[in-house]
C-alpha cells in the first residue's frame, strides 16, 4: 500500500483548523441544563472525518484506476485500494468514537464501552448510517480480495458500487427526514460527495502511478481526464442544486457563512476546473512528444491538490456551522464574501481571459494599457468599493436587498477584475503594494461601518488570506515565464 498517495490533500486538516478556530467551532458550547462534549472530542470529530474523507477518497479512486483505467488491470493499484480501504475502515471506527462523545456528550473512554456503541449503532438514526458504512466498506474489502484473485467485471463492478454506495452515505447523517426537499437534497448531496470522491482519489493515484512509471501516461491520462470531466459536471449540478435548496435568496450567499463558504467552494470548483481545462488542452496534446509531461501534470496536480483540499476543509466546516438565516442588514456581506469578489474570483476571470484581452478591440486596449500605467487608481477604486459594497451598501437602500446585493456584487467583481488588469504592466509592484496596505483598512473600516458585527478571527483570517495573494503576486512577477504554460495567480502562490 502506498501512503504517500495524496500527500499535499493532508495540507486540508491545517485549513480545517484555522477554518473551525475563525468560525469558534472548536469552542465548547455550554448550553444551562445540558451537558458539553469534551474539548478533545470537539477538535478530533471534525479531524478524524477529514482522515475518513480522504481515505475514502483514495479507495475509490484507486479501484477505479487499477480495475478500469489501466489496461488489463493492476494488481499493485489494487492493493493499495485495499488498503486504504482498511484505513477508511479504521478511521470511520475512531469517528463512530467521537461522534458519539458529541452526540451523547460523554467522555471518549465512555464512548468506547461495546454497550455503549452497540446502543449507538442499534437504536440511532446516525448509528445505523455508521453500521450501514461499516457493512458497505466490509463488503468492499471483500470483493477486492476476490477482485485479486479473478479480475472479472463483474466483480469490478460490484466493488466499485460498493464503494461509492459507502462513499455517499455520509450524505444520509445530514437529514433526519426524508419529506420534501430533504429527499432532493440528500439524495443530490450523495451523488455530489460520490462524484468528488473519483475525481480527487482518481487524481491522487494517476500522480502516483505517474511517479512510478510515465511511460503509461500516454494510455492512463486520456482516460482519467474524460473521467473528471463527467465527474465535475455532476458534481457542479449537484452543487448548484443543493445550494439552490439551502439558500434562496441572492442575499444569503455574502450576508451568511454558510453561503460565503458556498461562494469560496464554487471559486474552489472554478480554479480546479481551469486547471483541469489547461491540463486536457496544453498537456494530453504533446504526451508522445514532450519528455517535460509528467513534471507539467505533477505540477499542476500539487495545485490541484491544495485547492481541494481546502474545499473538503470547507464543506467540513459548513456541516458543522449548519445552515443560517439571512440577516436583514442592508449591507451584510461577510469578510469572507468580500474576499472571494473583490480577489479570488476576479483573479481567476483575469487569468482565464488575460490573452483574450490583451488582443481585444482597440479601445478596449486603450483601457486597459491606460489601467496599466495608473494601477494606483484601479487599487483605489478597490479599496473604495469594498468599503462601500460592505460597509455602506448604497444600492441596497437605492434597489432593495435581493437587487442591490446582486448590484454590490457585480461592481465588486468588475473593480476586482480592472485591478487584476492594472497589475498585469510595468507598474505593477506600485499598485500591489497599495492594496495590500489598504485592504486590511478597507475591511476593518467596512465592519466598523457595517450594523452587522463580525469576529476579529474572521477578520484577521480575511486579511491574512487576502496579504498571501498580495505577496504571491509579488513573487509571481520575479518568476521566470514557463514555455509551455504562463504561470497564474494562484499557482504561484502554491509554488
Amino acid at each position: 500500500m502506498n501512503l504517500r498517495i495524496g500527500t499535499r490533500l493532508w495540507v486540508g486538516l491545517l485549513v480545517l483548523l484555522v477554518l473551525l478556530w475563525a468560525t469558534g467551532l472548536l469552542a465548547i458550547q455550554h448550553y444551562p441544563g445540558l451537558p458539553s462534549p469534551p474539548q478533545i472530542t470537539v477538535w478530533g470529530l471534525p479531524a478524524f472525518r477529514y482522515a475518513r474523507d480522504v481515505a475514502s477518497m483514495v479507495t475509490l479512486g484507486a479501484l477505479v484506476v487499477g480495475a478500469f483505467l489501466i489496461p488489463g488491470s493492476s494488481r499493485r493499484v489494487l492493493n493499495w485500494a485495499w488498503g486504504w480501504a482498511t484505513i477508511w475502515l479504521l478511521t470511520l471506527a475512531a469517528l463512530l468514537i467521537f461522534t458519539i462523545s458529541d452526540v451523547e456528550a460523554i467522555s471518549i473512554f465512555d464512548a468506547l464501552n461495546p454497550d455503549t456503541w452497540w446502543q449507538f449503532l442499534a437504536s440511532s438514526y446516525i448509528g445505523r448510517v455508521f453500521a450501514f458504512q461499516f457493512l458497505a466498506i466490509s463488503i468492499v474489502l471483500v470483493v477486492m480480495t476476490l477482485l485479486q484473485r479473478t479480475p472479472a467485471f463483474v466483480i469490478k463492478a460490484a466493488a466499485t458500487g460498493c464503494a461509492v454506495i459507502a462513499c455517499g452515505a455520509p450524505a444520509f447523517l445530514g437529514h433526519g427526514g426524508f419529506t420534501g426537499e430533504h429527499v432532493s437534497m440528500t439524495i443530490s448531496l450523495a451523488i455530489h460527495i460520490a462524484a468528488v470522491s473519483l475525481w480527487v482519489g482518481g487524481l491522487a493515484v494517476v500522480v502516483a502511478i505517474l511517479l512510478m512509471d510515465a511511460r503509461i501516461a500516454a494510455v492512463l491520462l486520456p482516460r482519467f481526464s474524460l473521467m473528471a470531466l463527467w465527474c465535475v459536471i455532476v458534481l457542479a449540478e449537484t452543487g448548484l442544486l443543493n445550494a439552490s435548496l439551502r439558500e434562496s435568496s441572492i442575499t444569503a450567499f455574502v450576508s451568511t457563512l454558510y453561503g460565503s463558504f458556498i461562494l469560496l467552494k464554487a471559486t474552489l470548483l472554478g480554479w480546479l476546473i481551469y486547471f483541469g481545462w489547461i491540463q486536457r488542452t496544453k498537456v494530453l496534446p504533446i504526451l508522445e512528444t514532450s519528455m517535460q509531461t509528467r513534471a507539467l501534470v505533477i505540477r499542476f496536480a500539487g495545485t490541484e491538490f491544495i485547492l481541494m483540499a481546502a474545499a473538503i476543509a470547507i464543506s467540513i466546516t459548513m456541516s458543522r456551522l449548519g445552515f443560517e438565516t439571512p440577516a436583514t442588514t442592508p449591507s451584510a456581506f461577510t469578510p469572507l464574501a468580500v474576499l472571494a469578489l473583490a480577489l479570488f474570483i476576479p483573479a481567476l476571470i483575469d487569468t482565464a481571459f488575460r490573452h483574450r484581452t490583451q488582443s481585444s478591440s482597440p479601445g478596449n486596449a486603450r483601457v486597459a494599457n491606460l489601467l496599466r500605467n495608473y494601477p494606483e487608481v484601479a487599487s483605489m477604486l478597490l479599496l473604495v468599493m469594498v468599503v462601500e459594497t460592505a460597509g455602506i451598501g448604497l444600492p441596497v437602500f437605492l434597489f432593495g436587498a435581493n437587487a442591490g446585493t446582486l448590484i454590490s456584487s457585480l461592481l465588486l467583481l468588475v473593480t476586482g477584475w480592472l485591478w487584476f488588469i492594472s497589475i498585469n504592466g510595468p507598474r505593477r509592484l506600485t499598485g500591489i503594494i497599495l492594496a495590500m496596505i489598504g485592504f486590511p483598512i478597507a475591511v476593518i473600516l467596512s465592519d466598523s461601518l457595517s450594523d452587522a458585527s463580525t469576529s476579529w478571527k474572521l477578520i484577521l483570517l480575511t486579511v491574512v488570506a487576502a496579504e498571501c495573494v498580495f505577496v504571491s503576486l509579488i513573487f509571481a512577477g520575479f518568476r521566470t515565464k514557463v514555455t509551455v504554460i504562463e504561470p497564474t495567480p494562484l499557482e504561484s502562490s502554491h509554488a
